[in-house]
């Protein structure tokens, strides 16, 4: 008795790869988010125009101002599809962040991102998960 079994396989390279640069996005955008927080809390607080104005940016999603900060402390968007801004366009962030002849330097930007990091990969898993949900399966 002899039995014929066929396999078949279907190739689905070109919607894996779209799904993928989705949860790259999503992850990117996501590690943005947690940066922009951690800013926040760290930004040093006199009229909170400088918390408020910090924001994440992509080339499809942003997040807005806050008050007292206007729409014009907001950050531009990239140009690349795989890319976040976190920052501020007030003009005492660099001030700050860096410090001046006459000041210390206060940083928020750069120890936001060094808070984000270790939490990057949890994140990028986490969004890997939810876009390939079918093929996890």
């Amino acid at each position: 008795m002899a039995f014929k079994t066929t396999i078949e396989k279907v190739w689905n390279g070109k919607e894996v790869k779209i799904l993928g640069k989705k949860a790259v996005g999503q992850s990117i955008f996501g590690v943005g988010l947690i940066v922009e927080g951690q800013a926040k809390a760290l930004a040093p607080i006199d009229t909170g125009q400088l918390a408020g104005s910090i924001t994440t940016q992509s080339r499809v999603k942003g997040t807005d101002v806050e008050s007292p900060a206007l729409e014009i402390d907001k950050i531009g968007k990239p140009q690349e599809e795989l890319e976040a801004w976190v920052g501020t366009a007030v003009m005492h962030g660099t001030w700050m962040e860096f410090g001046t002849s006459k000041t210390n330097a206060q940083p928020f930007l750069r120890p936001a991102l060094a808070l984000a990091e270790g939490r990057s990969l949890t994140l990028v898993e986490r969004e890997s998960k939810i876009v390939f949900k079918e093929f996890l399966q």
